[in-house]
């Protein structure tokens, strides 16, 4: 209920919805025990503990420092987890696949080889690929080429047998071909990723289990589902990559050549069973994975990826969290999303919604300078290293992927969590923490982790005789500075911006969202690798039109959906329409759903253009479907929703930079939290449909305000980079002030000041200038390097 929340929020009276990672690089328990009560000083009551290497996990005396963090926060009231494996990224099981008796849990993966000639050719001879001693090629194929496309076409020819002494003996027709060699892949070519479980197998996700989980366990069951809260899981990847943070990270697509394939022994006949051919079929085509072959490319790359993510959710995922929940506690975590990695192979899951499905929060995080404020369109540098982000990625899908999972899995209980700030570096402050958090509270994640609470302090803060690199601290990527040890002038203000934070998500623990429209989370249409509208262009011409949305997957749609009076449901959540990624390529099984649904009256909107065929080749029959679906450009998509649906929230004109995120109550009231991101302020009016009254709720002051109304909207007046939340159809019989939205007395003021400051490790302020105007410290005094609070008096 609104105004019970409300009443609590006031009282500071919240739930606890901040979890920070603490690093831990092996010092003290002195140490650790002085951080976990500097993290409870700071308005929060729990923490994840995450190991950063070192050789001590699960050792003797890795439990002894365990066992005195789980009594200490004990004894303060607080919850624990804890990093579900030595290191980051999750998924060595505490290095233990390095022994010889675990290989059978490695990884295995194909990789790809070809040579072209012109035929015709009679008693030829190919040189076998370059090969390490741990590789061997499994099939070779000879497809002819198409001389205009270059793509290939018609039936392979299968060559697997005429290897001899190092050749491929060839006898061909004329024409172009293109000879292929899949090859079983050296584990070197994974870098870190070498030794890793791989997902698609049941039993290497066990041995994670059985080396990290269950001893844990074993150790410390009895504070299992009270002190001990449960396990995080840290960007486990399918690791078929360069095992480096670079450009084989996220562009890990289906049909790019130098690639390796993660792979098993049953592939063939799981393979053949999904896309309904024979074992020969499936192997003599698998290049059509790497390379386009016209008749088969689309078809075996939909049945590949369509098997490894479901193996991911059951062998991972739903193993892992089955796990946790016999034990009474829970599982969260997140995986890569960058530059499209949440739908691709590599260092991604493979398919966001499905990677996730046995978590109980829906995860993401926004690191690395990913997001700047004030840049959301363009393309933007990180400042660790010479990559350019898109933008419009990180501000408009990113924050709503983990929202949308979390509406449309009932166990997660509408909860979505985000690890934030990891990597920003110290020169990450309060306000651009504070921008953050508000597009993602605006977004609908009620849940966070500050990254993070470290208790090593670069050599400029210590005495460089005291300093020394714990393992995974990566001097260049530094995350910001919250405790700092004690001596970070801003932690007290840290502690307000997490009491503010803490207020937003109790507000938004619970109630039923209120989006307008989904839009299909188009995986299946990237793993074909054929033309589609990218989803961050249609989730950004949305936001922008002050649209709301969640992301649906195929899943959903084709068997936990239902129809009523024309709406789409899925769990709790109602779409007016649904909105379609144009693409040339559709899955079968997903056109058919959304014929059924447009049957029932549900809006299907594609953008830009009706898909050509489907995955089988079918070419589909666009007339027929003109009559069902509707198409729309993007630039015409915004306006056609607001002429033909009625919206919960609606705003007296369009406001680019508004975000809000709108909920219903158990009793009937609703809890709106707008944020304006821009750089100039909003005044506009606001309706919230069926409202009757409204009032405003200013987190950061912690106060609840009248509002100035008109029959049935009210007025909304945001400063930049301001976050309020209005409510509407509730009670509240005691006085409150009026917001202020305007005040003629305000005046600037031309002062000078006195101005003191006192450093980190000073009890009381200095004089530094006196009847100064205010100046840039940095250049004036030369303060770079001071660590210090600063005091400005003046007389008027």
């Amino acid at each position: 209920m609104s105004i019970l929340k409300i009443k609590e929020c006031l009282k500071n009276k919240t739930n606890s919805y901040i979890r920070p990672i603490i690093w831990y690089g092996g010092e003290s328990i002195e140490l650790l025990v002085k951080e976990i009560h500097a993290i409870k000083k700071a308005n929060i009551k729990e923490f994840i503990l995450e190991n950063r290497g070192g050789d001590w996990f699960l050792t003797p005396k890795w439990y002894e420092l365990m066992k005195i963090a789980l009594e200490t926060a004990k004894n303060l009231g607080m919850r624990m987890w804890i990093l579900d494996d030595s290191h980051v990224n999750s998924g060595s099981a505490n290095d233990s696949l390095k022994k010889e008796e675990n290989s059978k849990f490695r990884a295995k993966n194909l990789r790809i080889e070809f040579a072209d000639f012109a035929g015709p050719i009679k008693a030829g001879a190919l040189l076998l690929p370059n090969m390490s001693k741990r590789e061997k090629v499994i099939r070779v194929t000879a497809f002819l080429r198409d001389e205009k496309t270059g793509h290939s076409i018609g039936e392979g020819i299968d060559l697997t047998n005429n290897i001899n002494d190092g050749l491929c003996l060839v006898d061909l027709d004329s024409g172009i071909w293109r000879v292929y060699f899949i090859l079983t892949s050296d584990p070197a070519r994974q870098g870190l990723f070498a030794n890793y479980i791989t997902m698609v197998s049941k039993e290497s996700c066990r041995h994670l289990i059985d080396e990290v989980h269950e001893k844990i366990y074993k150790h410390f069951a009895p504070y299992f589902g009270n002190t001990f809260a449960g396990f995080f899981s840290d960007e486990p990847a399918f690791g078929n990559c360069d095992g480096q943070y670079g450009y084989d990270t996220c562009e890990h697509r289906m049909g790019q050549v130098r690639r390796l394939y993660p792979w098993w022994d049953d592939f063939p006949e799981k393979l053949a069973k999904k896309a309904n051919m024979s074992i020969e079929q499936v192997m003599v085509n698998l290049p059509a994975l790497w390379d386009n072959v016209d008749e088969y490319s689309p078809l075996l790359r939909l049945a590949y990826m369509d098997l490894i993510t479901q193996l991911w959710q059951e062998n991972f995922s739903c193993q892992i969290g089955k796990w946790c929940e016999e034990r009474n506690v829970e599982y969260i975590g997140h995986n890569i999303e960058d530059r499209g990695a949440h739908m691709r192979t590599g260092w991604g899951c493979g398919h966001f919604f499905r990677s996730m499905a046995g978590q109980h929060m829906a995860g993401i995080d926004i690191v690395l300078n990913q997001h700047v404020p004030g840049i959301r369109s363009i393309n933007h540098a990180a400042n660790t290293s010479n990559k350019e982000y898109i933008s419009s990625f990180y501000s408009y899908t990113l924050p709503k992927l983990a929202p949308s999972l979390a509406h449309v899995m009932p166990h997660m209980k509408n909860r979505a969590i985000c690890e934030v700030f990891g990597a920003y570096g110290w020169t990450c402050g309060l306000s651009v923490m504070k921008n953050i958090f508000n597009l993602f509270l605006t977004n609908g994640v009620n849940n966070f982790m500050p990254h993070a609470f470290s208790m090593n302090l670069p050599g400029n803060v210590r005495k460089e005789n005291e300093f020394s690199v714990p393992p995974g601290f990566c001097l260049t990527k530094l995350p910001p500075t919250f405790y700092m040890g004690g001596m970070n002038p801003q932690y007290e203000v840290f502690g307000d911006l997490m009491a503010y934070v803490q207020r937003v998500c109790h507000l938004l623990e619970d109630g039923i969202h209120l989006p307008d429209v989904a839009i299909y989370y188009n995986a299946e249409a990237d793993w074909i690798g054929c033309d589609a509208r990218n989803i961050d262009d249609v989730a950004m011409t949305l936001t922008q039109n002050n649209i709301d949305y969640d992301f649906i997957p195929q899943d959903c749609i084709v068997n936990n959906c239902n129809t009523v009076d024309g709406k789409l449901h899925v769990n709790l959540e109602s779409y007016n329409a649904i909105i379609v990624p144009g693409s040339s390529i559709i899955p079968e099984k997903l056109l058919i759903a959304f014929t059924k649904l447009a049957s029932k009256g549900v809006k299907i909107i594609f953008t830009d253009n009706l898909p050509l065929k489907d995955e089988k080749n079918n070419s589909n029959d666009i007339d027929y479907y003109n009559k069902l679906f509707t198409v729309l450009s993007l630039e015409e998509l915004p306006q056609f929703v607001k002429n033909n649906y009625t919206h919960v929230v609606k705003l007296k004109e369009n406001c680019e930079f508004l975000r809000f995120y709108n909920l219903k109550k158990d009793d009937n009231s609703f809890c709106t939290i707008f944020f304006n991101e821009g750089i100039n302020l909003i005044d506009t009016y606001i309706k919230i449909n069926g409202a009757n009254n409204y009032f405003i709720y200013d987190p950061w002051n912690n106060k609840l305000y009248k509002t100035e109304t008109t029959v049935d909207s009210m007025r909304l007046r945001l400063e930049p980079q301001q976050l309020l939340v209005v409510l509407s159809n509730v009670k509240f019989n005691e006085d409150v002030d009026c917001f202020i939205y305007d005040n003629p007395n305000m005046v600037s003021l031309n002062l000078d000041y006195d101005i003191y400051k006192k450093e980190y490790n000073e009890t009381d302020f200095k004089l530094l200038r006196k009847n100064s105007k205010a100046v840039n410290l940095l250049i004036e005094e030369k303060l770079t390097r001071t660590c210090a609070t600063f005091k400005y008096e003046s007389v008027f």
